[in-house]
């Protein structure tokens, strides 16, 4: 990796950007944007900040390169919280063994300073891009992308007017050329409040959750079954296909060990595979759930919670091609193409914009994103600039 793009990292590892909430201020967002846009300005970039929220502005960047074709490349700056356990401080980035250690190394800082040291190299060398270029980098990716990406397209939908999408915020395991369906649903249980002396006189909501929850955990079985027929899945050490998962996640109830309990929550995540149908397996999921509270005698209701759909792109499509070809050169092991088991900013431009969203981006498996010593290795920023360049060059 160059001087300049090891350097670029450090100094935005050093801004802190941990989104809590829409209701908490993003400490240095602002700051953050103002440097991003200052060294996309250096390199020639047009460059403006848009905000709904004043403390996480959106950083816009756009290059005319007289080309016939566009395309955008999405990112974010801001990082989920540190928390506790580090070895050194989160945001005071470390240089060792050939790592940069730091909240946001890999996710996704690390594909800010790939994508400008890529602009870089290529503007300074004899090639040029094959595309105009536009980078769009949001400050609140990691709670929702309402005052991000979504709101662009609400509001400046132009933006996002192109012919493909990059996205950086990817990992180095494959090519990604789609995301899967995620579903976020809640089940509030009511029972009856009680002392746990006379269990007799209450209908504890606790024990209520663990037996829906079993039954939610019999319908995840059964969802494995369901295995995409035309995707691959991003290397794992399940299945070659993509495929469905389901998991409870959060069981909430009670407050003292001698009170037995009137409510209790349980959360679950659902990711479907692309193919499905996201509002129609909502309503067989509705439907089973009414099926088990009468069955269990349960007082229960179900919400979904948030819903974002999934995507997937043949590999014949002609800029997964030209991704490829570029992996191919660079690490030809990662030359792959997968459906991500999580979601990406892929799924708001595929389904909003209406182009291709695909991408290479600098997580490797093992670089503790969203944990304690976060690091990238400063070979796989190397590698994501030169697959980068290569995707957006004429040569």
């Amino acid at each position: 990796m160059s001087s300049y793009g090891v350097k670029i990292l450090k100094e935005l590892i050093k801004f802190r950007t941990e989104s809590f909430s829409y209701d908490q201020r993003l400490q240095d967002g602002k700051e953050c944007a103002d440097f991003i846009a200052d060294e996309l300005e250096k390199l020639g970039f047009r460059t403006r900040l848009l905000s709904k929220l004043e403390d996480r502005p959106v950083v816009v960047g756009g290059l005319d390169c007289n080309a016939d074709e566009t395309c955008i490349f999405i990112t974010h700056y801001d990082v989920v919280p540190a928390g506790r356990g580090w070895s050194t401080d989160p945001f005071e980035p470390v240089v060792k063994d050939g790592k940069i250690f730091g909240r946001g190394a890999s996710d996704d800082k690390g594909g800010v300073a790939v994508f400008l040291s890529a602009m870089k190299d290529l503007l300074e060398g004899n090639d040029s891009p094959a595309f105009n270029v536009r980078f769009i980098c949001n400050g609140d990716e990691e709670i929702g992308s309402q005052a991000g990406l979504r709101w662009l397209l609400s509001e400046h939908r132009h933006l996002l007017e192109g012919d493909v999408a990059y996205i950086l915020d990817v990992s180095t395991s494959c090519l990604s050329v789609g995301c899967s369906t995620s579903i976020t649903g809640i089940i509030n249980i009511v029972g009856k409040q009680g002392h746990a002396a006379y269990p007799f006189n209450c209908v504890n909501a606790a024990e209520k959750a663990v037996m829906m929850a079993s039954k939610l955990m019999e319908f995840g079985k059964k969802e494995e079954k369901h295995v995409s027929s035309r995707f691959k899945a991003a290397p794992n050490p399940v299945s070659g296909m993509i495929w469905n998962r389901l998991s409870v996640t959060v069981l909430e109830s009670g407050e003292k060990p001698n009170v037995v309990p009137g409510k209790a929550t349980i959360k679950f995540n659902w990711r479907l595979i692309p193919e499905e149908n996201l509002e129609k397996r909502k309503m067989e999921l509705k439907k089973e759930f009414g099926n088990w509270a009468d069955e269990l005698g349960i007082d229960a209701s179900l919400k979904f919670h948030e819903s974002i759909p999934g995507y997937g792109i043949d590999e014949s499509n002609r800029y997964v091609k030209r991704l490829k070809s570029a992996v191919e050169i660079v690490d030809p092991s990662r030359a792959i193409c997968g459906v991500e088991l999580g979601t990406t900013d892929g799924s708001i431009v595929y389904h909003n914009a209406d182009i291709p969203a695909i991408g290479f981006g600098p997580m490797d498996e093992d670089c503790n994103f969203h944990g304690t010593d976060e690091f990238i290795k400063i070979s796989t920023l190397r590698s994501v600039r030169e697959v980068v360049k290569m995707f957006i060059s004429n040569g």
